[in-house]
């Protein structure tokens, strides 16, 4: 257990992972955890890991849940409680705590209304009342100075990438540009699934490196508040691939030469001399990433692809479209229909997954081929698959230019012939 964590004996700590747990049973279908079977906690486990990156065991979730006896009650470390919060909608476990905390400070009478905290007895003697007003005034006077200090931090601070593009592998670094005094505590910056949180101050410079070709979107954090971030471009010389078993290691596949953009495919010979792990569940990642001026908020892309049936370990094999812009990226991921739970779409700061919303007509099983096709006008955006529009959906935060595209598939797949151009300038990709 992390040296930060709670101890086990602290009830408070209990209290809320029993509230946790609730809430995760209930988004699962509130079936009862005692009538829970060991498919139960893989749907669980891969939609955890499907949402957070954190994948945890089936024993791992039962002693979590109570199911699976140890000597002393469990207890998560940091990381999974985090990802247990973020899997119910929070930014964090402290958040989730705070919000818990909060909750049960609001009484309910046995009418069900409810009510405030049952006050306590108050003193008569004016010498308390004035007391207790010069404090108070003293509390929101240094209350509205810190508030407007942190203001002042937060607008004057950026994040500066030194070297923002760069080819395969990249080791990019950066460092605050601030007016003000920076408190070394106050400031992170999140890399996404890139990289993990790295604390950053007015003295420090961050070198991170990245592997995989595309664009990380550095998010600098002030409090644990996103006020700023920059892109970073790791680009190819045309369609390359690359592959992986995690998120630990990545496979360039024929030395990230150039493939044939009408034919864009990598085989199981080529991904064996990789050094890939074939035997084991892996994606393959086609990317094409390069500076444009084509509008990201206005643009069609189009795409003939083909996936894998299945593959050992794999069970739902997905197939996903990335168009990755200065600011922001669009994200469509498409399952068969037994599978859509996992389907998501991201346009922007627009995200819906199908963990939390159905998403059947996203259904999309191209064993034997299956067209795709993504129309971006005035940032409404509109899919299209196999002929056929399935959703249609708007945003509203820009995301610049295009700068990159990412086909990825569960296991082995194929891409033939994607375009893109701008519907305006009807300049190409």
């Amino acid at each position: 257990m992390d040296t930060l964590d709670l101890p086990p004996h602290n009830q408070p700590a209990f209290d809320a992972l029993d509230s946790c747990c609730q809430k995760i049973i209930e988004k699962m279908g509130n079936k009862a955890i005692e009538d829970w079977r060991l498919a139960d906690y893989n749907t669980l486990s891969s939609m955890l890991g499907k949402q957070t990156k954190v994948y945890l065991s089936v024993n791992t979730l039962k002693r979590l849940f109570g199911q699976l006896k140890t000597p002393e009650r469990y207890f998560p470390q940091k990381a999974t409680r985090d990802a247990l919060a973020q899997f119910i909608g929070y930014r964090d476990w402290q958040e989730f705590e705070l919000v818990s905390t909060s909750a049960k400070m609001v009484k309910v009478n046995p009418q069900g209304k409810i009510t405030a905290p049952i006050a306590q007895p108050k003193f008569n003697k004016s010498i308390f009342y004035w007391m207790g007003l010069a404090v108070l005034l003293s509390v929101l006077t240094a209350s509205v100075l810190l508030w407007q200090n942190s203001g002042d931090v937060a607008r004057q601070t950026e994040l500066v990438c030194e070297n923002p593009f760069g080819s395969v592998p990249h080791t990019a670094v950066f460092k605050l540009k601030s007016k003000k005094p920076l408190d070394d505590a106050a400031f992170q910056i999140d890399f996404m699934d890139e990289a993990l949180k790295t604390p950053i101050s007015g003295t420090k410079e961050v070198a991170k490196f990245f592997r995989n070709p595309g664009v990380v979107y550095a998010t600098l954090l002030y409090k644990n508040i996103p006020i700023d971030t920059v892109a970073v471009y790791m680009q190819t010389k045309g369609w390359v691939a690359n592959s992986g078993n995690d998120t630990s290691r990545a496979f360039p596949i024929a030395g990230l030469k150039p493939l044939n953009p009408k034919n864009i495919y990598v085989s199981e010979t080529q991904l064996d001399s990789a050094g890939l792990a074939i035997h084991k569940p892996f994606l393959v990642g086609f990317s094409n990433i390069k500076p444009s001026y084509i509008s990201g908020d206005n643009f069609s892309f189009s795409c003939r692809v083909f996936a894998e049936q299945s593959r050992p370990g794999t069970q739902c094999v997905e197939t996903t479209i990335i168009i990755l812009g200065e600011k922001h990226r669009h994200l469509l991921t498409l399952n068969r229909s037994s599978c859509v739970a996992f389907s998501q779409y991201k346009f922007s700061e627009k995200r819906v997954v199908g963990a939390d919303q159905f998403l059947g007509n996203l259904a999309f099983d191209p064993v034997n081929g299956g067209d795709i096709k993504i129309n971006v006008a005035n940032k409404k955006a509109t899919v299209i698959l196999n002929g056929k529009s399935v959703l249609s959906t708007s945003y509203k935060q820009s995301i610049g230019r295009i700068m990159g595209i990412k086909i990825l598939f569960s296991g082995i797949g194929k891409a033939v012939s994607p375009k893109l151009y701008d519907l305006a300038t009807n300049e190409t990709f």
